[in-house]
């Protein structure tokens, strides 16, 4: 009997999650042929269908072993045809990712001569409420324009947790270093990942953020708080994974689809204001 083929783990690079750690890692370890970048299909309809993946070469995906990328959607497990899917992610909480944000901003602006950010009250508002989900949602999920504006946060909420509760790891990125060890055991990899992406100067920190500001910004982004709070300490282990989703998603309203649609136009027009 013929074995079966090893399975294809998905690493999910949500932005300011430690995903260029995992990135670098995987592909100093693997190399070209076992790591793959996932491909930005530039199309103008790739915001409404998700990302497609028309110009992948079908062979050498059988020697790829771990992909990643912003633009990596689950929709890409098809290619691999005959393998299993692994899927890993790291969480981040909305107040922590808000302030590394900004202070990524800053540092594009100071290394790159990019638009210089507004004060943090102000650039807040230039960003998508609940962004974290958002992104699964829109790319790793595939659920384009405009059927997003279709999922309440209860909504989304609920089909996030679903999608949890079979994955092989989620927890904070400050879990990363164990993340990537539990797979490169997997994988008869180093388990010692170097860090990447770190030691910007940091404009702002998480004390510099008044309390009425914290508990503003909180409920605001309640639903990837709530993600985050549930599934921070998961790890590999299913049966780890939280109880009760469904008395956990009355904390958030259920009718509320239609409010994320001026909440966004209003984050770009000011975006582009700012720029």
């Amino acid at each position: 009997m013929q074995d079966a083929p090893p399975p294809v783990h998905f690493f999910v690079h949500v932005p300011k999650c430690a995903g260029t750690t995992v990135e670098a890692h995987f592909a100093r370890h693997l190399g070209p042929d076992g790591f793959l970048l996932a491909p930005r299909w530039r199309h103008p309809l790739r915001d409404i269908v998700g990302n497609r993946y028309p110009d992948v070469d079908l062979l050498a995906l059988r020697r790829v072993q771990v992909v990643s990328g912003h633009s990596l959607s689950r929709a890409f497990a098809a290619k691999f045809t005959g393998r299993a899917l692994r899927e890993h992610v790291l969480i981040r909480d909305p107040l922590s990712y808000l302030v590394s944000f900004y202070n990524y901003r800053w540092a594009r602006h100071e290394e790159r001569g990019e638009p210089t950010p507004p004060p943090f009250a102000d650039w807040t508002r230039t960003q998508r409420r609940n962004p974290l989900s958002r992104f699964l949602l829109h790319r790793y999920f595939g659920v384009g324009y405009p059927s997003v504006y279709r999922l309440s946060s209860r909504a989304r909420f609920e089909l996030l947790e679903r999608a949890f509760a079979g994955f092989a790891w989620v927890s904070a990125w400050t879990r990363a270093d164990e993340a990537i060890a539990a797979l490169s055991a997997q994988l008869g990899l180093p388990t010692e990942p170097a860090r990447e992406n770190v030691g910007q100067a940091r404009r702002l920190s998480l004390a510099d953020i008044p309390e009425d500001s914290r508990r503003a910004l909180e409920a605001e982004h309640a639903l990837d708080l709530l993600l985050f709070e549930r599934w921070k300490d998961r790890g590999a282990d299913p049966s780890a994974n939280p109880p009760d989703p469904e008395g956990a998603a009355r904390a958030l309203s259920g009718t509320d689809a239609l409010a994320y649609l001026p909440a966004d136009l209003e984050s770009a027009i000011r975006r582009k204001l700012w720029r």
